[in-house]
């Protein structure tokens, strides 16, 4: 086992398909990106990204546990829920499909490897940071503004004027950042034994 970089956070936006491009980002212990982000698309090429890094702690978005409820599959975690109550639109682990079952898959490999991973949302993390993008997901002027509002935040974040990252490289950045903020211990957690998403504390670490 690959020794763990204590300063090191990666996120991941995680797709549903393989056919579609994962968003990865990470950032070291001054919140500031490691190295350029970018998309993966293969389990291959995730599982050897992870090994590469070596990261400390991984926040990744997707549902990473099913339901225990009476619905079985079919009904809704209890942070799910939670989310819902905090006027946060989210979809049942069920109704996500193949990304709930990547999502599971990928958190037993990366527990059978030990590493430390959590389950994060990207628009739950915005809506904390109170970043609210112009336009709708995932238009350039939306990537434009969130991009713009993510460098309050994160260090090293280029200008939209000079390069605009993808919707899923930005999510990957917001998971990346609530991993950190997860190590440093400005978070809540919402849920119980059935799934826990962690959500950074609105501030400037």
């Amino acid at each position: 086992m690959a020794e763990r970089r204590e300063s090191i956070f990666l996120g991941l936006d995680l797709a549903g398909s393989p056919k579609r491009p994962t968003g990865w980002a990470a950032l070291d212990k001054n919140r500031r990106m490691f190295i350029n982000p970018g998309e993966l698309f293969s389990d291959e090429q995730i599982r050897r990204k992870i090994d590469d890094l070596s990261p400390q702690l991984i926040g990744i978005d997707a549902p990473l546990s099913l339901p225990q409820g009476k619905g079985g599959c079919y009904s809704s975690r209890f942070c799910d829920r939670q989310l819902r109550e905090l006027g946060i639109s989210c979809f049942p682990p069920a109704l996500l499909g193949s990304l709930t079952f990547r999502g599971v898959k990928l958190a037993q490999e990366l527990k059978e490897k030990n590493y430390s991973f959590i389950e994060v949302y990207p628009r739950a993390t915005q809506k904390v940071l109170g970043i609210k993008p112009e336009g709708k997901k995932p238009t350039l002027k939306w990537r434009e503004s969130l991009q713009e509002s993510l460098s309050s935040w994160i260090l090293g974040i280029p200008s939209p004027q000079k390069l605009v990252f993808s919707s899923h490289i930005l999510d990957a950045l917001l998971c990346a950042y609530t991993a950190y903020c997860k190590e440093k211990g400005k978070f809540q957690e919402i849920g119980d034994e059935e799934g826990i998403i962690v959500i950074p504390l609105k501030t400037i670490l």
